[in-house]
């Protein structure tokens, strides 16, 4: 699925806003480590986007700071270690839909 730079923004940044809640709740040390490799390669994906010209968030979004299919090679791997464990409702709640939205934008 092809989004937009200005859907790419938001969508990174809501990822990271919830991966970091996660990271603080994750019950396990591999969850927090496989949470905080995808928080980081996500903010520098953010820092990359804000050097994008406000006249150019029309155009089709690709990542810049990583291939997309190690990210998303990354999130499957976090989500899959989800699988296993307990987390609050909220947050669950929350990264269902963004994993979601994320398969399709990062391939």
């Amino acid at each position: 699925m092809s989004i937009t730079i200005a859907k790419a923004s938001v969508l990174v940044s809501d990822l990271v806003d919830a991966l970091e809640s996660l990271y603080w709740e994750a019950p396990s040390m591999t969850v927090k480590n496989q949470c905080f490799n995808v928080v980081r390669i996500l903010q520098q994906e953010i820092t990359e986007l804000t050097k994008v010209s406000v006249q150019d968030h029309h155009y089709e979004y690709e990542t810049i700071a990583c291939p997309g299919k190690k990210l998303a090679a990354d999130l499957e791997r976090l989500s899959k270690l989800l699988e296993v464990e307990v987390l609050r409702t909220q947050t669950e709640e929350l990264l269902i839909p963004l994993f979601a939205e994320a398969r399709s934008v990062f391939k």
